[in-house]
């Protein structure tokens, strides 16, 4: 269950406890995201798991910066050769194309958007 704790100065406090607070994500098996705050417009941060071997399936561009912090494991960019690992920073540019993407093992990725995640209305479909 995930409870939210909001305080008088606004701040917000997530606790999360048990497995649906990392609900799968259907159109790309093998990951998980627990989503920590989103605002209209696209912005997000989100903690998203990766089994080994699961990741992105095709080359794809974002509609926004995206900043990835790697928590854990090993996951490689296979087209250029990138592998985060951790305590790995990433940044990818507005409309810069990347991937595809695997988890090398089990991984944890700390991802940020500023802005809308995709162009697309179905990046992977």
């Amino acid at each position: 269950m995930t409870e939210e704790h909001d305080s008088p100065g606004g701040e917000v406090h997530l606790r999360a406890d048990g497995p649906e607070t990392w609900p799968e994500m259907p159109q790309i098996p093998g990951l998980r995201m627990k989503e920590l705050w989103a605002r209209e417009g696209g912005l997000s941060i989100a903690l998203l798991s990766f089994e080994a071997g699961a990741g992105i399936p095709r080359r794809h561009r974002h509609a926004s910066n995206q900043f990835m912090y790697c928590v854990s494991g090993r996951y490689n960019y296979v087209s250029s050769g990138l592998e985060l690992t951790p305590g790995d920073f990433y940044w990818n540019p507005l409309g810069n194309e990347h991937g595809p993407t695997e988890a090398v093992e089990p991984s944890i990725l700390f991802e940020i958007y500023d802005g809308p995640h995709y162009f697309e209305d179905k990046p992977y479909g």
